[in-house]
């Protein structure tokens, strides 16, 4: 199983967006409480993903309008018209720069991070965390890359912090309501198993190899990955996913697909101590799971063969 990356904070359409540098207005900021300071924080790293990659095209803008775009799309009104403003502005392979959709793609940059902060906040359950004005102070004077009132080290603590927060409450929550639900399997070391459709053949070891097909979806019941929709991307292969479960998954697949029946489909839920752990923030996860196949090791996940070291080249370098 590839490891999933917890990807917050993105900006749309920033594909090819960064000598231009318009000015934003100068304000005093006194950040009096740990509110204040992380929603500054979280405020200048979306900065980061329109001003991060220096793309000289970005600077041209009008940080100005960027950010009163920001301000007046933290919402959930997601501004579609913007895509394709941006699209104009930048051409239809985000290369070029065309200063007539200026001031309009300025905007519509700043709208479009707004919206996708806005809506991740709520989605994870932080906007009571957060002042959303403070966060705007923050956005702006990130956008001019002068976003110094709280050290770097220290921005990084508080966003690692506040995501493993964020994420280790709505782990707590779907956990719980997992418990509820009638038929389900709890078990001692926290993982739920709910059976959608009874399957009719064996069980796989922990050692085995397994084919599956599988939804992974977060605590809050976003979709993260799908293999029914990777088969759709052209080229992709259409068979089953081969995973090994003797230390090619997650610990939760390894505990939960030997209580699993061939044809058989199931909802797993799992606390993040059995996921992915600290690495990916305290993230609980779920998955729907369809156990195709199962065989000895070996069978379906071909180990790599290693690399002979050249005559004359001394082992283990």
């Amino acid at each position: 199983m590839k490891k999933i990356g917890v990807i917050l904070f993105a900006a749309m359409l920033l594909m090819s967006c960064g000598d231009k540098t318009a000015a934003v207005e100068e304000e005093v900021v006194k950040l009096d409480d740990f509110k204040d300071r992380l929603s500054y924080v979280l405020g200048s790293m979306n900065a980061k993903s329109i001003v991060g990659n220096d793309d000289p095209n970005v600077m041209r803008l009008d940080m100005n309008l960027v950010a009163k775009g920001f301000e007046s799309n933290l919402n959930e009104e997601m501004p579609s018209e913007c895509e394709e403003t941006l699209k104009k502005l930048f051409g239809p392979y985000f290369q070029d720069f065309d200063s007539t959709y200026a001031e309009a793609g300025a905007e519509c940059l700043g709208r479009l991070t707004g919206f996708a902060f806005y809506r991740d906040m709520k989605n994870l359950g932080g906007l009571e965390q957060i002042d959303l004005k403070m966060a705007v102070t923050g956005f702006k004077h990130g956008l001019l890359k002068k976003d110094t009132l709280v050290a770097d080290a220290e921005k990084q603590q508080m966003l690692e912090n506040f995501i493993k927060d964020l994420n280790e409450k709505s782990g707590k929550k779907m956990m719980e309501n997992a418990k509820k639900i009638q038929g389900a399997q709890v078990f001692d070391n926290g993982i739920v198993l709910q059976t959608l459709k009874e399957g009719k053949g064996g069980s796989p070891a922990s050692t085995d190899d397994v084919k599956v097909e599988y939804i992974l979806t977060s605590a809050n019941g976003d979709t993260i990955q799908s293999s029914y929709e990777m088969k759709k991307q052209p080229g992709a292969p259409q068979e089953a996913v081969a995973l090994k479960l003797n230390g090619g998954v997650i610990p939760a697949w390894t505990y939960a697909l030997p209580k699993m029946k061939k044809g058989g489909k199931y909802r797993m839920y799992v606390p993040w101590e059995l996921a992915y752990g600290e690495q990916m923030g305290r993230e609980s996860l779920c998955f729907v799971i369809e156990l195709i196949d199962f065989a000895k090791e070996g069978t379906f996940v071909k180990e790599q063969p290693q690399a002979q070291p050249q005559q004359g080249m001394p082992q283990g370098m």
